[in-house]
């Protein structure tokens, strides 16, 4: 089910390989095949809306609304009857579609329900409910509930053989729950204005339903799921929503005012405002002057000590997050938001029309960074200035959640430019087979020198069965290949690889699926055979429930660097755990052969990097994090040690209500010696309607072992939301 799943890097590269002639000669017989289309269910008009209190009317929701029960488990027994019964209704009126649930349970005492931020529910009981409002099964909205009516929402998407769950995206819409002795119930409000859709009398939706009860590692679902077909939204029931409603032909204001105060400085106001106007019901345009992102939390820090590639950071900003999941690819990152450090402006339109989805991105950067190293430090680069502008084009095919897509990336900086275009698909024949291609070509002007196109390539294909999954991937990068707007950290190299698995599902309360992985890839040097790497792995993943797992690994292989061939045999585990409903949970750990990165001095060491994290939650409404990461580096293994590198992230959250909080994380890098502090108060009424108060400061450790404090920042935020 993976809500919300993690796919890896390693992951993605070997779920693909790409036949793409093979993919366009398959597709005319095998789409035309086609399957048995499912009756769409008829969700009924109401006349009297519910309401939203978390208590359900029996005498409303019986007689107006559709009923919905018979959910099964997904996990631990795919299939099976769920041992606690859920009961569904639907709805809806002009203005919005309604969901009301009965979630009975025979140990209500034992449901957990935390008071906390806004998507940060996941650990507790719960309810999602998936709108794929557009039909195209590879993108849906998803709104979540605990018992106590905290809400998450977040946009799943399935492309590429990879399914995740974005929690970037906010909306507005109502809910609200209640646990009493047999249970708990749910109401839940979306109005029609928060989703997108085709603007058409009769709409045809797709709709998942899934209840998490925690404790026994349980997962409901209606309808049922299939372990022979990968994938949710493939899977998920039509619905059929008919006659007019409130369309999405409305405008939202955001105006926003921040005061910051920095050590030695006088306190600098800025106003801004955030815009956005929906033109139909499927096309949004959104701006904004001046963007502020004071709320967004620092970097949880991360090893960067002895690195070949630069690290990615996750995206975080409001702005930037706001429909973005256009702008994803099967592998060649061509889009990557951190590259805009500090946008004067910015202006965003997204949507679909009929069977096309487009998104057009344009920011002002004040301070544009110069490479993917310079994105987490946000270093600029002096008086320089970028514009970047990015245009993206998908097209639904075969209506089986493939597409053809299109992407235009631009960056002007100082008479300079960098441009890439290309084309990227993916087709899912028969729900077994699935091709997936990306093919790039970039351009450069530095200086008055403009280099020749240079390309980028990659294809991949894999098929899927029940308990045997196999497949593979191919991909170039020429040396000249540069995309500025996105997140290439590594070009000249041609690579091939395949993997295939074995899934046993013993069905065991606590043993729900063994995973055995074999994979194999080569990189050799663009224009020669010369190999730059190859790698063998084996892995074995225990998945004891739904969102209880343990991966092992161990890498076999070789590695060039600085005109050498080092061997490295590597073994790895990882796992995450949330049986303890207060003491959440995961690890990670590697160690073997490990190169020292230094081009005047590489050589083969020992290498021991591991780390744990907990979400500690001595009540409902008190959570304490704490992530720690060790890397230690040997010359040989037993001999001399040249580092240990040491970081510790914590944060502490207390909600008071469900719109106060207050918040303080400290962050200490005990390598460089440093200590970062910042305390954050809250008050979100919901998104947009925010007000922040927050200090921040950095200290160095002196000679004397002192910490000195090197400067501070005092801010405020004040922003309100307006839909008109």
């Amino acid at each position: 089910m993976s809500m919300p799943a993690r796919s890896t890097k390693t992951e993605k590269l070997f779920r693909r390989l790409g036949f793409l002639g093979g993919a366009l000669l398959a597709a005319a017989s095998i789409a035309l095949a086609g399957g048995q289309a499912k009756a769409p269910l008829a969700i009924p008009r109401i006349t009297t809306a519910p309401k939203i209190d978390g208590l359900l009317d029996p005498g409303l929701y019986e007689k107006q609304f559709l009923r919905i029960d018979g959910f099964v488990q997904y996990a631990p027994k795919a299939g099976e009857a769920a041992k606690q019964k859920t009961t569904a209704y639907i709805g809806y009126d002009e203005k919005n579609i309604y969901f009301a649930f009965r979630c009975e349970d025979t140990e209500a005492g034992k449901i957990r329900a935390s008071v906390t931020n806004r998507d940060g529910a996941m650990d507790d009981d719960w309810i999602l409910v998936l709108l794929d409002t557009f039909n195209e099964k590879r993108r849906a909205f998803t709104f979540g509930v605990n018992p106590i009516g905290i809400q998450m929402d977040f946009i799943r998407i399935e492309e590429g053989g990879n399914d995740n769950m974005d929690p970037s995206w906010d909306t507005a819409w109502e809910a609200e729950g209640r646990i009493d002795a047999g249970g708990y119930t749910l109401e839940m409000a979306i109005p029609f204005k928060s989703l997108r859709f085709p603007d058409r009398e009769e709409k045809l939706w797709g709709l998942t339903l899934a209840r998490n009860i925690p404790r026994t590692g349980e997962v409901d679902m209606w309808p049922a799921y299939s372990r022979d077909i990968p994938g949710l939204l493939a899977q998920s029931s039509p619905i059929m929503v008919r006659g007019d409603v409130e369309k999405g032909k409305n405008l939202e204001i955001m105006p926003v005012l921040t005061a910051l105060k920095k050590q030695g400085q006088k306190a600098d106001v800025q106003p801004g405002v955030n815009l956005k106007y929906g033109l139909n019901s499927d096309l949004t345009l959104d701006a904004a002057i001046n963007p502020d992102f004071s709320q967004v939390e620092a970097d949880v820090p991360q090893i960067d000590i002895n690195l070949r590639y630069a690290l990615r950071y996750q995206e975080k900003r409001p702005f930037f997050l706001e429909g973005m999941e256009i702008f994803q690819f099967p592998d060649i990152e061509m889009v990557y938001t951190r590259r805009i450090t500090d946008p004067l402006w910015g202006a965003k339109v997204s949507g679909k029309l009929g069977g096309f989805s487009y998104g057009i991105l344009s920011a002002y950067d004040q301070h544009p960074s110069q490479s993917v190293w310079d994105v987490h430090n946000t270093v600029g680069s002096g008086n320089e200035t970028a514009l970047f502008n990015i245009v993206r084009l998908k097209t639904d095919v075969f209506n089986q959640g493939s597409y053809l897509g299109f992407c235009l990336a631009d960056k002007e900086i100082d008479g300079s430019w960098n441009r890439v275009a290309g084309v990227d698909g993916q087709w899912r024949f028969a729900d077994k087979l699935f091709f997936s291609f990306q093919a790039l070509a970039s351009k450069t002007s530095y200086d008055g020198e403009q280099t020749r196109l240079a390309p980028a390539v990659y294809a991949s294909a894999y098929y899927f069965t029940r308990n045997f999954t196999f497949g593979g991937y191919w991909e170039s990068i020429h040396p000249d290949f540069e995309a500025s707007s996105g997140f290439v950290n590594r070009n000249d190299y041609r690579t091939a690889g395949v993997f295939t698995n074995v899934t046993l599902y013993p069905d065991k309360p606590f043993l729900n699926q063994i995973r055995f992985t074999l994979r194999a890839r080569q990189h050799d040097s663009y224009f020669s055979d010369l190999v730059q790497d190859k790698r063998f792995e084996f892995q074995t993943q225990f998945r004891f429930t739904e969102f209880n797992q343990l991966v092992v690994q161990i890498d076999a292989g070789k590695e060039r660097f600085a005109d050498q061939d080092f061997r490295k045999n590597v073994f790895s585990l990882q796992g995450q755990f949330n049986i303890i409903k207060w003491v959440p949970f995961t690890i990670f750990s590697e160690i073997g052969d490990s190169i020292n990165y230094d081009t005047t001095d590489a050589f083969r060491g020992w290498g021991v990097t591991y780390g744990i994290g907990t979400n500690f939650k001595p009540s409902t409404r008190l959570q304490l994090e704490v992530d720690f990461s060790k890397s230690t580096f040997w010359r040989t293994y037993g001999g001399e040690r040249l580092w240990d590198y040491n970081v510790v992230h914590t944060r502490t959250a207390y909600q008071l209500t469900k719109s106060l909080s207050l918040r303080a994380i400290v962050d200490y890098n005990l390598f460089y010696k440093q200590v970062f502090g910042s305390v954050l108060f809250s008050y979100v009424l919901r998104p947009g309607t925010v007000f922040f108060l927050g200090y921040d400061s950095n200290y160095n450790q002196n000679t004397f072992g002192h910490y000195d404090r090197n400067n501070y920042n005092i801010f405020l935020k004040f922003s309100y939301w307006w839909r008109m």
